[in-house]
């Protein structure tokens, strides 16, 4: 594994972050997903030098090789981002998040629309309206419904996939699972060469920073996405069951700019079968 780079915040804590694609090229912030990592994006490292984006994915507060921040939430994002970019050099940039990287997503294009020269969220997560979870496994549903209500009750939960996630194995039959056949095929391709093997970099230094990363998603947001001005691509597989299309739905009537892409019959992993028109999106729809 490359060891991460890392910037230090103004307030003494770093963040990490890896590099993927052209070092010349249009940079774009990666938000991963949950539980995942900066490195959740290798597998399109080709892609991205192909279409000319440097991006730069990062670890989230306490998750991988950034600092844990105490009592984070959402609209704190934009600040560390902000940061970053100063220290990167970036007057401008895209930002984009698959999963529970599109809250984070939404949260820069509600406070840095000024920076953002484009934005995107790929099969993210969205607020929990009533039948958001629908089509959703069971032990997901349990785990953000206790989240929603008893936060203190999804640290063993946390904990266990924590432990799980330490066997790539387990986890990718877990994941493969819940993918279409053509989404499934590609865990067989030489681009996820050892992605399993990372899977545990988010709780590599324990559980807590994982457990306060839901937390946050499950917490008030600061901001309704009514209120969001700049415009944003969606992203979404209609045979998703990690997020259920209800969830781009939302964004979609949410969002007063938001231009979608429903993809039928596939699913959560279009951050990788979909990469090139993703980021061609953002490459190619400056605002």
């Amino acid at each position: 594994m490359i060891e991460a780079s890392h910037v230090q915040l103004s307030d003494g804590r770093k963040i990490g972050y890896q590099e993927y694609g052209d070092h010349n090229g249009s940079p774009v912030f990666f938000f991963h997903g949950w539980i995942g990592s900066r490195l959740d994006f290798a597998p399109n490292d080709g892609i991205a030098r192909e279409l000319g984006a440097r991006v730069i994915a990062i670890d989230r507060p306490g998750c991988g090789s950034s600092d844990f921040k105490e009592n984070r939430r959402l609209l704190d994002w934009p600040d560390d981002v902000s940061e970053l970019a100063d220290a990167l050099g970036f007057d401008r940039f895209a930002v984009c998040g698959h999963s529970f990287g599109g809250p984070y997503v939404a949260a820069c294009a509600y406070r840095l629309a000024d920076r953002l020269t484009s934005a995107a969220i790929v099969a993210g997560i969205s607020p929990l309206f009533k039948g958001a979870t629908d089509g959703m496994p069971g032990f997901v549903r349990l785990a953000l419904w206790l989240g929603g209500t008893a936060p203190a009750l999804t640290r063993p939960y946390v904990a266990m996939m924590g432990r799980m996630v330490k066997n790539p194995d387990s986890i990718a039959k877990g994941i493969g699972s819940l993918l279409p056949p053509d989404e499934l095929a590609l865990l067989d391709t030489p681009r996820f060469d050892g992605f399993f093997e990372n899977f545990d970099e988010m709780v590599k230094n324990g559980s807590k920073g994982a457990y306060w990363d839901a937390r946050v998603f499950l917490g008030e947001w600061g901001f309704e996405c009514e209120d969001i001005k700049l415009p944003v691509t969606l992203f979404y597989g209609t045979a998703d069951q990690n997020v259920p299309i209800q969830m781009g739905e939302y964004y979609r009537d949410a969002i007063p700019n938001s231009e979608a892409t429903f993809y039928d019959g596939e699913g959560h992993f279009i951050m990788y079968s979909r990469a090139e028109e993703i980021l061609s999106s953002l490459r190619d729809r400056p605002v």
